[in-house]
């Protein structure tokens, strides 16, 4: 049997040997510290001095002014950072002149039909200067010296146009618009002189003609819808045999 010297000393077992004596010594410390060993101890406060004199002096203010603009003239003058070293030139901005807004003409027309379907909204309108009569979709303005005006709602027996500055004006469906032509007064018995009130409307050419043009005109607009209707009808028929087809 061998005795254990410092030739059987391993570095593994001198390393626990270390770490055990340092755990132990840590150990020591601690348990003195928490006994009050040492706590009786403080550091002295150091005396007071007396005040550095160069130190209680007031501080200086100092007055920076600057120097007058007119310093300054050679630099305006000759800017630093143009390339001409010239005075860029200031555009003053154009005045424009305030516009006056002329309001729209008063609306001197007549409503002479009404066109109302589920894909269109169509108002004859008859200008009362021209006597042309224009057929005005819903929200489209009036065409010519009305068209300031627009047609803004349409329903059944009326219609409301929008004048901006002079408002709203609801115009309504001209009653002789609907009525039919009315016919001649029968001629007057043998010996009996003819009323002058029907001898006057009898010769008067321009009311018939105007009824007989706002019907011509409704009567025109109402067979275009029809026809545009029979077209989308016989386009829509096509398309759904198309499709039969290719399925």
């Amino acid at each position: 049997m061998k005795p254990v010297g410092a030739e059987g000393m391993t570095p593994a077992r001198l390393a626990t040997y270390v770490l055990g004596g340092i755990c132990g010594l840590m150990l020591l410390l601690a348990t003195i510290q928490s006994i009050g060993l040492g706590g009786g101890y403080e550091l002295e406060a150091p005396e007071p001095s007396a005040p550095d004199p160069e130190l209680q002096q007031p501080l200086l203010v100092v007055q920076n002014q600057l120097p007058p603009f007119t310093q300054y003239n050679e630099i305006e003058q000759r800017p630093l950072f143009n390339a001409d070293r010239r005075p860029a030139q200031i555009e003053q901005a154009a005045v424009v002149a305030p516009v006056d807004v002329q309001p729209p003409a008063p609306l001197t027309a007549t409503l002479a039909g009404i066109v109302l379907t589920p894909a269109t909204r169509v108002a004859l309108v008859r200008n009362d200067s021209t006597q042309e009569v224009f057929r005005i979709h819903e929200g489209m303005p009036l065409p010519g010296e009305l068209g300031g005006w627009r047609l803004k709602e349409l329903q059944a027996r009326n219609a409301v146009f929008d004048g901006g500055a002079q408002g709203e004006t609801e115009l309504k469906l001209d009653p002789a618009a609907d009525a039919p032509p009315a016919p001649p007064p029968p001629p007057p018995p043998p010996g009996q002189q003819a009323d002058p009130a029907q001898q006057a409307a009898a010769n008067d050419p321009a009311a018939a003609q105007q009824q007989a043009s706002d019907a011509a005109a409704r009567e025109a607009e109402v067979r275009r819808i029809i026809e545009e209707r029979r077209r989308q009808m016989r386009e829509e028929a096509e398309r759904m045999n198309a499709q039969k087809k290719q399925n």
